[in-house]
């Protein structure tokens, strides 16, 4: 609306290494442009992550086009654990599903169980839960039935899921906070954005997502 107009055309990888619960350092390289960036007074770049927030930001040159490389050095901060999913019914087992990553939709040419999506995608850490207390969680997929069974894990650890119900192709169930150990539970991806601020204060942005590569 402004006339601006950001894009992050590629980032160099387009994944992030992810080592228990931590991002290791990395080094990577965005090509951006600007639509009319004669407009633009400041431009930023920012990596974020969905329940844990800022990890890193820093100006970037304001031009038509442009690359910068940067490294991230975000290892301080915990993405949290790897929380999976899967539903074992009489009709099949369906794959592992990790909490946090895109969904992936369910196929009508498949007539054994599936998972096509976990919400919530992400979970904010908490120290100071009451004792039993958890987060809902919904199972989103295809041919579940009466007697199907939920499981999980966290961290390759098997947890116990509270509060089981299950409806029309999706599970309801309970995912206590102490089987987190009050860490977050990060989406499974970080966001590289490109921030510009135009010259009557307006802000716009474009953003790429680093898929997590354990």
């Amino acid at each position: 609306m402004n006339g601006i107009s950001p894009l992050i055309v590629s980032v160099s990888p387009e994944t992030v290494n992810i080592y228990k619960g931590s991002a290791l350092e990395q080094r990577f390289l965005v090509t951006y442009e600007i639509g009319n960036a004669e407009k633009v007074t400041k431009a930023a770049i920012s990596v974020r992550g969905e329940a844990v927030g800022l990890l890193q930001k820093f100006d970037v040159a304001v031009q038509p086009r442009a690359q910068v490389d940067f490294l991230l050095t975000a290892g301080s901060i915990d993405l949290g654990p790897t929380v999976r999913f899967r539903v074992r019914c009489a009709a099949g087992d369906t794959d592992w599903y990790t909490m946090g990553i895109l969904p992936t939709g369910v196929s009508s040419q498949i007539s054994t169980p599936q998972i096509g999506n976990v919400t919530p995608g992400y979970i904010a850490a908490g120290n100071s839960r009451p004792p039993g207390s958890g987060v809902p969680v919904t199972i989103w997929g295809a041919h579940f039935a009466q007697g199907c069974t939920p499981e999980a894990t966290v961290d390759w650890t098997p947890i116990e899921l509270k509060n089981v119900l299950i409806l029309n192709n999706q599970i309801s169930t309970l995912l206590l906070y102490s089987d987190l150990r009050g860490r977050p539970v990060s989406a499974r991806y970080l966001s590289v954005n490109l921030e510009v601020t135009s010259t009557t204060g307006m802000v716009n942005e474009d953003t790429f997502q680093l898929n997590f590569k354990d």
